[in-house]
């Protein structure tokens, strides 16, 4: 075997090994994220729509179709207004920061070092 044949095997063995952990510390990171963020709250369920009436159901003076496109349009107005009136109001004030982080922000405050300037 030759000295470059032999330095090459060499780099490839040790460039396999770094991928292997660099792929090895994302698993733990992603099993850590799953461990720790498990006090998320369900999401609500959507609310579901009210069937329709039939029209045997309808009391005699709303057999009218026109009542009935009036109201079925009203009724998509409403749903459309209320829909665009949700898009824009403000997420909770709950936090979802990451236990790790937060514990790193905390040492870093209460550590007594000031970096970047002399005393």
């Amino acid at each position: 075997m030759t000295l470059i044949n032999q330095g090459l095997l060499i780099t490839a063995i040790g460039m396999g090994l770094v991928f292997l952990m660099i792929l090895a510390l994302w698993g733990i990171m992603v099993l850590l994220v799953k461990l720790t963020n498990s006090d998320k709250e369900k999401e609500p369920e959507a609310e579901a729509a009210p069937e329709p009436l039939l029209e045997s159901e309808l009391p005699e003076n709303e057999t009218d179709p026109n009542n009935a496109l009036a109201a079925a349009i009203a009724v998509a107005w409403a749903m459309e207004n209320q829909a665009a009136a949700y898009a824009f109001t403000p997420s909770e004030t709950k936090s979802n920061v990451n236990a790790w982080l937060s514990s790193g922000r905390t040492q870093q405050i209460f550590t007594n070092t000031i970096r970047g300037r002399k005393r």
